[in-house]
């Protein structure tokens, strides 16, 4: 069983002791997403689990932990979403030039190999144009290829609570033209510097320039890496790669508070917690049924996303 720490948060920037917690005590209680009345079991001992993935734009808080979860017996991956944009799209995130030196520190103890940059997603909008990512884009993957050999990227969707976004200006549809001219730029800078580059969940085809679709949790980095997995893909939206995995994350739980997150919403706040608890957030009610989860019986919590 793999296991995603989170794409419903991030947990490594802001519940890093949590999730410590949950690891020495085997287990994580996490309430499914749908069936809000039930509640998962999620087993997180070294014998259950083949790979804990962690999705963040910070990992600086996990380093310090690296060496204890290896410790237990576990195998981890990074996946660090690094983009070129400001305060105004993405207001609580960390001065990036700080992010990339954790993401140095934590190749350094886990390897490069681990490690994968997500410049997701690609906005445009009055005042960020092609240009502007031309040059953010260069010199980012020159710094990320100190810690890592593979980027993967995907343009913005507008769907749901981005269509008010697009309808003040904030972002907007990138045009196919748009995405052409940005994959042939992005794929010379990215050969430049020696990284492999691939797109997530692509609507156009991009191979001319080099460029496959390619899961962010793919098979063939698994493979390398011989951890296990389920060959079957966890479908989480069209187009997806990805592997099967289990999210133990909660929504509503992130303080990063980018303007164009999927999970977010309108007055979307960084909710409470304890380090202590079984739940990321929350805690068990009488009307809850709780369920054991263990290995391949995570198809069951890998539909919802």
């Amino acid at each position: 069983m793999i296991i995603s720490a989170s794409r419903r948060t991030d947990i490594p920037a802001f519940h890093s002791e949590w999730m410590m917690n949950r690891l020495r005590a085997g287990y994580a209680l996490v309430r499914n997403p749908v069936s809000r009345t039930t509640v998962h079991r999620v087993d997180l001992t070294s014998g259950n689990v083949d790979c804990i993935v962690f999705m963040t734009k910070d990992p600086g808080p996990m380093v310090d932990n690296m060496r204890e979860i290896a410790r237990m017996g576990h195998t981890a991956l990074f996946q660090v979403t690094l983009t070129p944009y400001g305060k105004d799209l993405e207001p609580g995130v960390r001065f990036k030039a700080d992010v990339n030196d954790s993401c140095l520190d934590m190749a350094g103890i886990i390897g490069r190999d681990r490690m994968v940059w997500r410049y997701d997603p690609v906005i445009l909008n009055a005042g960020i144009s092609l240009e502007y990512h031309r040059r953010k884009f260069s010199m980012m993957c020159s710094e990320a290829s100190q810690w890592t050999d593979r980027c993967v990227f995907s343009f913005v969707d507008i769907y749901g609570r981005l269509l008010g976004l697009e309808g003040a200006g904030v972002i907007r549809r990138v045009s196919p033209e748009e995405m052409d001219a940005f994959a042939g730029m992005a794929s010379e800078v990215a050969r430049d510097h020696g990284m492999t580059l691939s797109c997530c969940c692509p609507r156009r085809d991009l191979s001319r320039f080099g460029i496959e679709p390619r899961g962010c949790l793919d098979a063939a980095t698994l493979r390398s890496l011989d951890i296990p997995y389920d060959s079957a893909r966890s479908d989480l939206r069209e187009g997806c790669l990805c592997v099967r995995s289990v999210d133990i994350g909660e929504y509503g739980t992130c303080g990063h508070g980018c303007v164009y997150c999927y999970a977010g919403g309108d007055g979307w706040i960084r909710r409470l917690y304890s380090d202590d608890t079984e739940l990321l957030w929350g805690a068990v009610m009488p009307r809850d049924r709780v369920v054991d989860l263990r290995g391949r019986d995570a198809e069951r919590l890998d539909r919802y996303t």
